[in-house]
């Protein structure tokens, strides 16, 4: 059997209208986050189920718990899947971090890879905490199927590794509330699939 991993992202948070930046900021689902999430499980009922990693941020706790629906299988909350660390940017407004900082707001949509806010990380970073956990997992299910309930930033950087994407480009696939991507490992020429995009 071969190895299947479903990158799933959390639902919906509840938000102002404008955009935000959105870190490690703990915030809960709203009630559009718990539709979606029962939407996953109704989806993932008749998929068999290994075991299952999330992040402990409360928005992929939640969703999780929603979407395995009291099946008993063996989870892990791992911190190393947390979103990235958005620092003093997190919870503020992209208007706010506009107005008072353009230079560095600026600098960030050139840089997106490598520019991490003040006291916060950057996507590089964000890569080297999250691939060896990551690669740990496929390691410990060699041919199971398991469920990652993560956040858009972690499912970037797993996604830019595995397809030899850099950061900027893989922003071009989407990623919506509760979204989730098929990761199919192809023993014999040893490369991954991507059975979604």
């Amino acid at each position: 059997m071969e190895t299947r991993i479903y990158l799933v992202r959390h639902g919906q948070i509840e938000l102002k209208n404008e955009k935000t930046y959105i870190g490690q900021l703990d915030l809960p689902l709203s009630p559009e986050g718990i539709k979606q999430a029962q939407t996953l499980q109704e989806q993932f009922k008749p998929i068999p189920l290994d075991c299952a990693y999330s992040s402990p941020l409360c928005r992929c706790v939640e969703t999780l718990d929603i979407l395995l629906g009291g099946r008993s299988i063996p989870r892990f909350t791992i911190d190393a899947l947390q979103e990235i660390n958005m620092g003093d940017w997190d919870g503020k407004s992209f208007a706010e971090i506009k107005e008072r900082y353009l230079e560095r707001f600026e600098q960030r949509g050139r840089e997106l890879d490598v520019f991490a806010p003040p006291a916060g990380e950057s996507f590089v970073s964000l890569q080297q905490r999250v691939l060896p956990v990551f690669a740990e997992m496929v390691k410990e299910n060699d041919a199971k199927s398991i469920v990652i309930l993560t956040h858009a930033g972690v499912i970037r950087v797993i996604l830019a590794k595995l397809f030899g994407l850099t950061i900027k480009e893989v922003f071009k696939w989407k990623i919506p509330y509760a979204g989730s991507l098929k990761l199919c490992y192809n023993q014999k020429n040893g490369k991954w699939i991507c059975q979604n995009q």
